[in-house]
């Protein structure tokens, strides 16, 4: 059925005036939608989200991006190199905030190359739209006027539009609760999968679940969901792979931190990469269990070096058993064997 569908009670749904029951089970799979925070006079124009960006047939003369993340930087490179003139606006005090502070230093700097100028600690104070475009008022700096703006600053879910509190869940809250089997902790009947759950705004989450979904609704074995190891690329260029915590995240939960890290120039394949070869592997170890818990590979298919990565956060290799495996040469991936020798020191 193609229709705006609406949960009324365990096992039930309603799209238009049609009321479905559920024998079995309800899958909840509605994704969020992109959220624009409450500056003064945004709600009024015309902005752009991820989806009014990617429907674009022709290239604005000049962006303003709201929001410094991963899609903002994304769209920011990609709109740059069709000639835009783009400024990213950023609250934080750095791109890719979430990420380590190396691959926030490696996409501004790529980006600068490109063209798009970084305006970081932000405080927006209003956007207007009119004849002649946007004007983006930011604190302590000049207006920013720009042909199109692009809001890029997260996604929110609307568990009072789905109807959540006919199945018993907080509508105010900013997720749906889920168990380790994706069942809606307090609903009867009911799984939910995808950016709904909280557990990553990912394509990838939402497949990883639906497997889960399909074993445990169908009496199946099910191996419960774990998000140690959760991998992510921003897909810049260079790209920005990621997997578990960063240096800092991994501190401040009390693990002690062992580092180690290579520099893709300084590797094999690097150097024979020569042009646009910037990157870098950083290895985030728990000291106390000898095995990765974050790590990022960014540089030229940062994303596919990646793998090895995902695997040994996600099945806690010991960090030993990395440093006397065989790397294929010459290899993005041979920089992890590097990596893993700074770590242990040897």
């Amino acid at each position: 059925m193609r229709g705006w569908g609406r949960l009324d009670g365990p096992g039930r749904v309603v799209v238009g005036d049609v009321e479905l029951e559920a024998t079995r089970a309800v899958v909840v799979g509605v994704g969020t939608r992109a959220w624009a925070p409450p500056i003064p006079g945004l709600a009024d124009t015309p902005y752009w989200t991820n989806r009014e960006a990617l429907e674009a047939t022709e290239a604005p003369a000049s962006l303003a991006v709201i929001g410094g993340g991963a899609i903002g930087v994304e769209l920011a490179q990609a709109f740059a190199r069709f000639g835009t003139a783009v400024t990213v606006v950023e609250a934080g005090d750095r791109l890719l905030g979430p990420e380590e502070p190396e691959a926030s230093e490696l996409v501004t700097a790529a980006l600068g190359r490109d063209g798009v100028a970084a305006v970081t600690s932000a405080r927006i104070q209003a956007v207007r739209h009119g004849p002649d475009g946007f004007t983006v008022e930011v604190d302590g700096r000049d207006p920013l006027v720009a042909e199109r703006v692009l809001v890029a600053t997260g996604r929110r879910s609307d568990l009072r539009a789905l109807g959540a509190g006919s199945i018993g869940v907080d509508e105010s809250a900013p997720w749906l609760p889920v168990d380790d089997h994706l069942r809606v902790v307090g609903a009867r009947r009911t799984w939910a999968l995808g950016d709904v759950t909280g557990k990553g705004a990912f394509t990838h989450i939402s497949m990883y679940q639906a497997d889960i979904v399909v074993n445990d609704v169908l009496g199946r074995e099910v191996v419960p969901a774990a998000y140690h190891g959760l991998p992510r690329v921003t897909f810049t260029d260079p790209e920005v792979g990621a997997v578990g915590v960063t240096e800092a995240q991994a501190r401040s939960a009390g693990i002690r931190v062992r580092t180690g890290a290579e520099s893709v120039p300084a590797s094999a394949r690097g150097w024979i990469h020569k042009a646009g070869n910037e990157g870098f592997i950083k290895l985030v170890e728990d000291a106390d269990r000898g095995v990765l818990v974050g790590a990022t590979s960014a540089g030229p298919w940062g994303g596919e070096v990646l793998g090895l990565l995902a695997l040994a956060v996600h099945a806690e290799v010991p960090t030993t058993s990395l440093r006397h495996m065989i790397y294929a040469y010459p290899t993005f991936h041979r920089g992890i064997e590097a990596a893993v020798k700074d770590l242990l020191g040897s």
